[in-house]
């Protein structure tokens, strides 16, 4: 059995390869479009490979899969990444001076976004926050859409520690709207969180290998396949994507099916979360509160200063608990950002969660002792990883 020496703490990290081997490497390198054509349509191709029906069939079964999981019409796993879904999504579907609202950066919003928008020539209006409540202020968002009307809306949210409910917003707007579901795609997939098309968003985009177990990957889908936007999306995926890299999908393909198992792992991942904040909590480790309605597996730490913060990350990386440095939004400043992503994978369950908060209070305190370095590599190494022996 698979043994550790690091706990991957990072909530955007996970690792695919415990629940499927790679075996289809014979795929790599090849190009395989996942367009089905007939006789006409091949002759009409200016670029065709031979002996590739199987696989594009293959592809497009991934593709009605994964749409059904997700309760989509239609859906691709083309892009690479999920800023890579972006660029294609906003390249394809909108013209230049186009209003887009977008969740700003401090409220969790992705850092790059903005910028890629405003690249591509849309005026970019953000959404009001909440600081005091870490989340959208959804009446004066409301006010905001009222007077701006814009043609689209986008959530992106990177910093994913409330699952936020849009749908009263996206209501009272006529506005297109998208949802980057990356930080929660597992627990949405497995209803353990409501779909954003139940909220009224009209297409998801999501990188697989964030909170989902997939490969380096990224998913666009849409409720409406007949839309003039998912046509316009379909046009953009073949224009932008010169590989569709079919190993990584014929691995996503692998991993959705392991239905028992990803609904183990997105309830584990979620109540790991949940245990360690309250543990944290009781040994005064200055953790920022969830809230209740939709937990996620997102943990955030705050400090007294940008020094603090990284000593804190380091001290913590000395124990082989990797966790994530960085500025925290609503401007809470630099901290600690965690999640139970891979350590679930890995073997983290809710009756450890007393033992590691009293790991990281330790550390964060100064205990720098080899008994404890001791201690915690012990703990690391006797988890045992998720896999379906330990579920079915």
């Amino acid at each position: 059995m698979k043994r550790f020496k690091e706990l991957i703490l990072n909530p955007v990290e996970n690792l695919p390869y415990l629940l499927v081997e790679d075996s289809h490497a014979n795929l790599r390198g090849l190009y395989i479009t996942d367009k089905s054509r007939n006789s006409e349509a091949q002759q009409s191709s200016i670029n065709l490979f031979g002996g590739r029906e199987t696989q594009i069939n293959t592809i497009n079964n991934i593709y009605a899969n994964w749409a059904s999981q997700l309760g989509a019409e239609e859906l691709s796993l083309k892009p690479y990444s999920g800023l890579h879904a972006h660029i294609i999504t906003f390249m394809s579907i909108g013209r230049y001076g186009d209003k887009i609202l977008l969740l700003p950066t401090i409220a969790g919003g992705h850092h790059a976004t903005k910028n890629i928008l405003q690249r591509l020539g849309y005026d970019v209006i953000d959404m009001a926050v909440d600081r005091k409540n870490l989340c959208i202020d959804h009446k004066e968002t409301q006010r905001i859409i009222a007077k701006e009307k814009p043609k689209y809306i986008f959530v992106d949210r990177s910093e994913g520690l409330n699952y936020e409910d849009f749908s009263d917003i996206i209501e009272k707007s006529q506005s297109f709207a998208i949802f980057d579901a990356s930080q929660y795609l597992a627990n949405i997939i497995c209803h353990d969180m409501p779909s954003p098309f139940s909220m009224g968003f009209n297409m998801i985009l999501s990188s697989i290998h964030k909170n989902f177990p997939g490969p380096q990957k990224a998913l666009i889908c849409t409720n409406d396949k007949k839309s003039s936007h998912w046509k316009s999306i379909l046009n953009g995926l073949s224009a932008y994507v010169s590989n569709t890299h079919p190993e990584n999908i014929y691995m996503a393909g692998d991993i959705i099916q392991k239905t028992e198992i990803l609904r183990k792992y997105s309830k584990l991942m979620i109540e790991n979360s949940v245990y360690l904040e309250q543990k944290l909590r009781q040994r005064f480790v200055s953790i920022v509160p969830k809230k209740d309605h939709f937990p996620t597996h997102h943990l955030w730490i705050k400090f007294l200063n940008k020094k603090a913060a990284f000593q804190a990350y380091k001290k913590l990386e000395s124990f082989n608990l990797l966790v994530n440095y960085r500025y925290l939004p609503y401007d809470l400043g630099y901290g600690i950002r965690m999640g139970t992503s891979a350590a679930t994978l890995q073997g983290l369950r809710p009756e450890h969660m007393d033992k590691l908060a009293w790991f990281i209070q330790q550390i964060l305190a100064g205990n720098e002792s080899n008994s404890l370095k001791s201690e915690v590599s012990e703990f690391i190494e006797l988890l045992e990883p998720m896999n379906e022996s330990l579920v079915l």
